[in-house]
């Protein structure tokens, strides 16, 4: 308000204006009033601006945590980059969807996502730090933040991996399930943007499991109960491009070989930068995965790269096999087989290093599209 007033005392002093209102008395209550009413439109703006900036700063700050920026959606929540107000760690933040959060089932979803999570200890999958509810209802999750790609968009941009790379990071991914299975937990949507591929504490290429949104005890697969009510046998669960059979023709709840058929969807992608049956109508993929045998991914991936032993070939095509008796039976399987391999000693760290340091320094670090749910 101090401009306005200095304006009122500049206008009580010009000589212009005293002139006006001796020689018109009645004109002096007309100012009197427009003034008044300028005093109020302002007051009422200032107070207005307070409100909005208020909120403005409350709308970044979500309990102990500071919001920077938005870095990726889903259809279940919105992922934020941000930072502990105190300990300054940052951080990456999932918050439902407003729409979400009235819906008992997506919340019970959200709940399930985190408490899954939260069991979780090794370096390959996410860690959770913490969860809460704000004042207004929003739901959200607390989790480590993580710079890097995500398998997707890594070769998205710089195409198929090199067999010995693409060995190095399956058998993280393997570690990954085995915890998972290990305490009763089948993933159910293992696909390449679920998969980030990151720095951690100086080492390069560490795979990062992430969502576990779809994620079900090993348990509920045998009986009805509240988790098997959140997604209804028969009904689509998982990307159409990564779904085995079972999934996809809704005739048996998946258990951990479901996940073991995505890991070899995963290998397939990896190797020739496409997944093992072409993208399109939804059916159509799904009757694929159902019905038609894939092709080994040496017939598929260029030249450039090196091609995959036959011995690797193998190991893709059993993991995509449509019966889960013919498969892996387990991560450890896999992991297994995968350390026999020709390919599992071309890669290591000090590649990895020296591959991201002469790529991908350049690259925004990404967290956001691997969540969205």
């Amino acid at each position: 308000l101090c401009p306005i007033l200095a304006t009122i005392v500049a206008m009580a002093r010009n000589e212009d204006v005293m002139g006006m209102i001796s020689y018109d008395p009645s004109s002096t209550i007309e100012m009197i009033l427009a003034l008044i009413a300028t005093i109020f439109a302002c007051a009422s703006s200032v107070r207005m601006i307070t409100f909005l900036r208020r909120r403005a700063d409350e709308a970044k700050e979500l309990g102990r945590y500071r919001l920077k920026e938005k870095i990726g959606s889903g259809g279940m929540g919105d992922v934020y980059m941000a930072e502990h107000r105190l300990m300054k760690r940052p951080c990456a933040i999932k918050v439902i969807r407003p729409e979400k959060s009235a819906d008992p089932k997506a919340i019970a979803r959200f709940e399930r996502e985190v408490r899954s999570t939260a069991k979780l200890t090794h370096w390959n999958n996410v860690s959770i730090f913490d969860y809460g509810r704000t004042s207004d209802g929003k739901f959200y999750y607390v989790m480590e933040y993580l710079t890097g790609l995500s398998l997707q968009e890594l070769i998205k941009r710089r195409g198929p991996l090199a067999p010995g790379r693409a060995v190095f990071l399956l058998t993280q991914v393997c570690y990954a399930l085995m915890e998972a299975h290990g305490i009763g937990l089948i993933h159910r949507d293992i696909k390449p943007a679920n998969l980030m591929v990151t720095e951690l504490g100086g080492a390069y290429d560490i795979v990062k499991l992430l969502d576990f949104g779809l994620a079900k005890p090993v348990e509920a697969t045998s009986s009805v109960s509240e988790e098997t009510e959140l997604t209804v046998a028969g009904s689509l669960t998982g990307s159409p491009l990564y779904m085995s059979p079972e999934q996809a023709m809704g005739e048996a709840l998946p258990d951990q070989r479901s996940d073991i058929y995505a890991l070899g969807g995963v290998a397939f992608f990896m190797l020739t930068g496409r997944p093992p049956f072409e993208s399109g109508p939804t059916l159509k993929v799904l009757l694929a995965h159902a019905h038609e045998q894939p092709v080994a991914p040496s017939t598929v991936m260029g030249s450039s790269h090196g091609f995959p032993s036959p011995e690797l070939d193998t190991f893709v095509l059993k993991c995509l096999e449509k019966s889960p008796d013919l498969r892996f039976q387990s991560a450890h399987d896999c992991l297994q087989a995968l350390e026999e391999l020709p390919e599992a000693d071309h890669w290591n760290s000090k590649k990895a290093e020296e591959w991201w340091n002469s790529n991908c320094s350049h690259y925004q670090s990404q967290h956001g599209s691997p969540h969205g749910r």
